[in-house]
């Protein structure tokens, strides 16, 4: 990266959150000036509101972009649209965090790589902080995980690891054009995620399986 590049901000998408800060943090100890991308940034940014997006670019060579849920019908397109306007703002750098084994995050993928950014692409498997820091935190602190996940095993990843892989492909031109697969180092269903949590407390923690239909239904209440 170039002496210019670097005194240009980097904007970190979700910078709030749970990946997201973790890169901005990353980025501060590095010394290179980030802007933080998200409703309470200044100035906000929300992915439905795109009078938003011109202010949050502006001024920036590269950019972190996440998507709160790349795999809804239509983000594809809200991605391609972002990367194009960040491109045509003159930001050259972008690296996207997508989900493993998503035909629409793969979507996704295509369409800022459409962008003509210089891009890397890196596809996460879930979190392993879901059950610590967001989603399932309150149903692991209730001893009950009620998930529509199946009997996959999964590769969990330390949002930690996939922090440092994505200052290394915000901040290396080795990495521009590449994709990467992250995953953690076992692979665990989800049933065996929550008993290993079980264990690690010493609290009895069920994992009980549920539709998808009856998730929706629970959101839905």
């Amino acid at each position: 990266m170039n002496d210019n590049t670097r005194q240009e901000p980097t904007l970190v998408l979700g910078g709030t959150g749970k990946i997201g800060r973790r890169v901005v943090e990353r980025l501060s100890e590095r010394g290179v000036p980030t802007r933080i991308g998200s409703r309470s940034g200044q100035p906000p940014f929300d992915w439905e509101d795109r009078s938003t997006w011109d202010p949050v670019l502006e001024g920036v060579g590269s950019a972190y972009v996440s998507h709160y849920w790349d795999a809804i019908p239509g983000a594809a397109e809200t991605l391609g649209l972002f990367a194009e306007q960040a491109v045509e703002s003159g930001v050259r750098r972008l690296v996207l965090l997508s989900g493993r084994g998503e035909e629409e995050a793969e979507r996704g993928e295509r369409a800022v790589r459409d962008s003509g950014a210089e891009l890397t692409v890196l596809r996460s498997t879930w979190f392993a902080q879901n059950f610590s820091e967001d989603y399932w935190q309150e149903q692991v602190q209730s001893n009950e995980v009620a998930l529509p996940a199946g009997d996959t095993p999964e590769p969990f990843v330390d949002a930690d690891d996939i922090a440092d892989v994505a200052v290394a492909a915000l901040t290396d031109d080795r990495h521009i054009g590449e994709l990467y697969e992250l995953t953690g180092p076992r692979l665990l269903t989800f049933a065996d995620a929550v008993l290993e949590i079980s264990r690690a407390t010493g609290r009895e923690i069920r994992y009980v399986p549920i539709s998808i239909e009856d998730l929706a239904a629970a959101a839905a209440e």
